[in-house]
């Protein structure tokens, strides 16, 4: 019993001295490194009525602007439009309230969707239908400062 005791203080000792695992330092550098990147970049898009607007043309296969920064706080509005076939829009790992990432974007009837930017951090942004062969190189960044 006590050798389950000593097992257990050892396995549970980093927790409680705080000391970070090799993966917790390089989220914490990888964070830190975005941050600096995007800290002087100016925001994308207008303020239209206190939202910031961005116009996003979809097309085989890219994104047009591929980098898009807002600002913490911030309420946006995303219109995506698909330039040649249909397309999807994803922000991978970035909850859109009351958006199916299965809508799918014909040309001629653009997509809009509208959130408070309230985390800051970095994702990707995705076309989530298939496109064509390029589908898979389809993306750009979505950064929160």
């Amino acid at each position: 019993m006590k050798i389950v005791g000593i097992a257990l203080l050892a396995l549970m000792l980093p927790a409680l001295l705080g000391c970070a695992t090799p993966d917790t330092l390089l989220a914490q550098r990888l964070v830190a490194y975005n941050a600096e990147r995007y800290k002087d970049a100016p925001a994308t898009g207008t303020l239209e009525d206190g939202v910031r607007t961005i116009r996003i043309k979809a097309s085989q296969f890219y994104f047009e602007p591929e980098t898009i920064v807002v600002n913490r706080g911030e309420r946006v509005r995303i219109v995506v439009e698909a330039v040649d076939v249909p397309h999807g829009f994803e922000i991978e790992g970035l909850m859109i309230p009351g958006y199916d990432i299965e809508t799918v974007i014909r040309p001629g009837f653009p997509l809009t969707l509208e959130f408070d930017a309230m985390e800051t951090g970095v994702w990707d942004f995705i076309c989530a239908i298939y496109c064509g062969f390029g589908h898979s190189t389809m993306k750009g960044t979505f950064v929160v400062r």
